[in-house]
């Protein structure tokens, strides 16, 4: 005999009761595992008020050292992060967290065992750990910066570099007049570049020109990348810039930001490289391993800024964990996704001046996509962020022609796969170098080794993209930029693309009909092209 349904029932309050009290508002927590320590702290979050910190605190742990050294995680290390992750959790519990976000960054991304390691902290703390790549860590601090800095000449006039030093890497961003246009993540990390030089068996001398050595070489990529000679103001982040900026002005810092002039932060940058960590203990009572990542990171700092045209170092009260505690508390509103993709196309834009594309007619196309994108969304069912995706692909689908005309899809391709763009993180870009790809010629396949390196979902959003993007390019055949927009007719089974446009259409028609055989094929209509009446 089947067993009753059950039911749920529920009271309705009579008309005169008063209404219950509303939810009481729990505080929220970010932890932040990097490479020399693990930090969290705990926050009070109102709608309306700005975020008060209830609770910080901060762990040495060298994560670095055993990953750049080894390549993996020792269990000693393990075991010192698990019991001051366990002691974070009781902090959290204590304060009613039930929301919260936990990170881990380069020493654990690129440990051989960090699965098992993300495995054994969620077995035992409970706590969930998420994986970001650089690109993420400068969407975050860039939050940070921006929310201390709001209104500062630094975000309004002018072109910077933002930067932060790491244990194991270098997060750097150029800003034009605030808006985030070339971002990378580099090997100058603190805790890697002193491992990187371990096994070397020489004077304080010698070690001391082989670091100045891999700076500067590491700069010079830099340089190459983005104009950091235009930069009118240097930002500058980190544990070890904020140690300088106290013994430099000899005061607990603003709240805001500190000002260090250029000569000032050159010259205690000099006269730190006299001490070796022994001496950095003794002189600045520091820990040993505060001692051991300052001259790295405050050599890392003078080089670059030195290749700027800055004359004043600015050291705010920002951090990743102050970046995560914005996302955190804003939810979903936290991207304010059209400022957010303003600042991701800024960056599609300076890579794409970068690889000398065709920006009117790359532009032309990402409006064309959008368009088309937008007509299509009861049939492709995808998320505003893909639609973001798709512009960017539609913004650079052309860069490959740098390499070579011949077969520019596929450099296209590569291009993208190993670039950096503001915001977006390496799954991203796979999506976007793919969409790209496939904007001519053949179409996805089963060979296709970077396609098929794409789990089902992102395949699937691949297809879709790709046939956007290949009639918004045809659309545009002629790069003169005749069609002016789109709109999609459904008739029947069959979509009619009503084209408003200038001149002879004649090209356009002809690639579009060629080339929709993609969109055919993934949404199940046929295409056909028409001119728009022209309107009285």
């Amino acid at each position: 005999m089947p067993k009753p349904r059950k039911r749920t029932l529920t009271r309705k309050p009579a008309a005169d009761a008063p209404a219950p009290p509303p939810e009481p508002i729990r505080p929220i927590a970010v932890v932040d595992i990097g490479a020399s320590a693990v930090r969290l702290t705990v926050a009070d979050a109102r709608p309306g008020e700005a975020i008060g910190i209830l609770e910080e605190a901060s762990r040495g742990v060298l994560l670095g050292k055993d990953t750049f050294t080894h390549g993996k995680l020792g269990a000693a290390t393990i075991e010192a992060t698990l019991k001051t992750l366990e002691g974070f959790r009781r902090i959290m519990d204590t304060y009613g967290v039930v929301r919260y976000r936990a990170v881990a960054t380069s020493a654990v991304r690129e440990a051989g065992n960090r699965e098992t390691f993300l495995d054994r902290v969620r077995l035992r703390t409970g706590i969930d750990v998420e994986i970001i790549d650089g690109s993420e860590e400068n969407r975050l601090t860039y939050l940070a910066v921006r929310e201390r800095l709001r209104g500062h000449e630094s975000l309004t006039a002018g072109d910077a570099v933002l930067l932060e030093i790491g244990g194991g890497s270098a997060d750097i961003s150029f800003l034009r007049k605030g808006q985030p246009t070339y971002s990378g993540t580099y090997a100058l990390g603190s805790i890697r570049m002193r491992q990187n030089l371990a096994s070397w068996q020489s004077s304080r001398e010698q070690w001391l020109r082989l670091l100045r050595r891999h700076i500067h070489n590491v700069v010079g990529d830099i340089r190459r990348e983005m104009p950091l000679r235009e930069a009118k103001h240097f930002i500058a982040l980190g544990g070890d810039v904020r140690f300088a900026a106290e013994r430099i002005l000899g005061a607990e810092l603003p709240e805001d930001v500190a000002v260090l002039e250029k000569g000032q932060f050159l010259q205690f940058c000099d006269a730190i490289l006299g001490d070796d960590v022994e001496g950095l203990v003794a002189n600045y009572r520091l820990s040993q391993a505060d001692a051991e990542t300052l001259v790295p990171a405050l050599m890392a700092y003078r080089e670059l800024l030195i290749e700027t045209s800055a004359d004043h170092v600015l050291v705010p009260d920002a951090s990743l964990r102050a970046g995560l505690l914005l996302d955190l508390a804003r939810g979903d509103e936290s991207r304010e996704l059209e400022d957010f993709g303003r600042q991701v196309l800024a960056s599609a834009q300076a890579l794409g001046e970068k690889y000398r594309y065709d920006g009117s007619h790359a532009k032309n196309v990402a409006l064309l996509a959008a368009r088309l994108f937008d007509e299509l969304r009861a049939e492709h069912g995808l998320a505003p962020r893909d639609r973001l995706l798709l512009e960017v692909a539609a913004l650079l689908h052309d860069v490959g022609i740098y390499v070579n005309l011949r077969g520019h899809h596929k450099h296209t391709q590569y291009v993208l796969s190993v670039a950096e763009i503001f915001g977006l993180s390496r799954d991203d870009m796979a999506i976007v170098s793919n969409v790209a790809r496939y904007h001519r010629r053949a179409t996805p396949q089963k060979s296709h080794l970077p396609y098929m390196a794409l789990d089902s979902d992102a395949r699937v959003v691949v297809n879709k993209l790709a046939a956007i993007l290949r009639v918004a390019n045809a659309l545009d055949a002629d790069h003169l930029q005749k069609v002016k927009d789109v709109r999609v007719v459904v008739e029947d089974e069959a979509w009619a693309l009503e084209v408003q446009g200038a001149g002879d259409l004649t090209m356009e028609r002809l690639a579009t009909l060629a080339r929709s055989d993609f969109m055919t094929e993934v949404f199940g209509r046929k295409v056909s092209f028409r001119e728009a009446s022209v309107r009285s």
